[in-house]
């Protein structure tokens, strides 16, 4: 089926692009997480690089059930994210009110990680899909023109691979559309911030760990 423009896409959602990351190809990625979310009731975690808290407080107090909007990332994956200096795992997490997050047993967040210039902390969305991840649908599309930053109101740009966003009418013809690949909402804390990180042994594959 030809991929159409979504036209009941919501408003306000969290738009994050996704693809190949840590040392871990994107088919694997999206494989695991569809077991993360079968294990755990259709929770599963998706780490982001990006500190969105005050967004995603915005987005709360805007929408009742915010929803977010996985598409794949349309350039290249980075040599640092093919083949990064370590590859990490995050043990603890904590909501936007400070409080301890407890991870869920069957979840997973990785990251890449440079031990010579160590960071302390990740990030990642509360996710919930009552249906699978897979196979991804990509039967409808939105257009980046009409996607603005919702607190700022100043355009998405290219470097923002997770964003809290609103879509506007441009009036103007859409020049880049990205496929809606997965449509999921967010969840209780719906944000948190990831720490002590664990490095992963190069030898072992993600799949030991689902």
């Amino acid at each position: 089926m030809q991929s159409q423009i979504m036209e009941n896409l919501p408003d306000l959602f969290c738009w994050t692009r996704f693809g190949g990351e840590a040392a871990e190809p994107v088919d694997s990625i999206l494989i695991r997480k569809e077991k993360e979310r079968l294990a755990n009731d259709g929770v599963f975690l998706w780490g982001i690089g990006n500190a969105i808290g005050p967004s995603i407080l915005e987005l709360m107090q805007r929408t009742a059930r915010p929803k977010v909007i996985f598409s794949p990332i349309k350039t290249m994956a980075k040599q640092k994210d093919l083949a990064p200096p370590a590859t990490v795992m995050w043990t603890e997490a904590e909501a936007l009110d400070g409080e301890k997050f407890v991870i869920p047993p069957n979840s997973l967040v990785t990251s890449r990680f440079d031990p010579e210039i160590p960071k302390s902390h990740h990030f990642a969305l509360v996710c919930y899909s009552a249906t699978p991840l897979l196979p991804l649908q990509c039967r409808f599309k939105i257009s980046f023109q009409q996607l603005s930053n919702l607190r700022t109101g100043r355009p998405v740009a290219a470097s923002q691979v997770t964003a809290i966003v609103e879509r506007r009418e441009t009036g103007t013809e859409s020049r880049t559309m990205y496929d809606v690949a997965i449509l999921a909402e967010l969840m209780d804390p719906y944000f948190v911030r990831l720490k002590n990180a664990r490095e992963v042994p190069r030898h072992h594959s993600m799949s030991n760990y689902s």
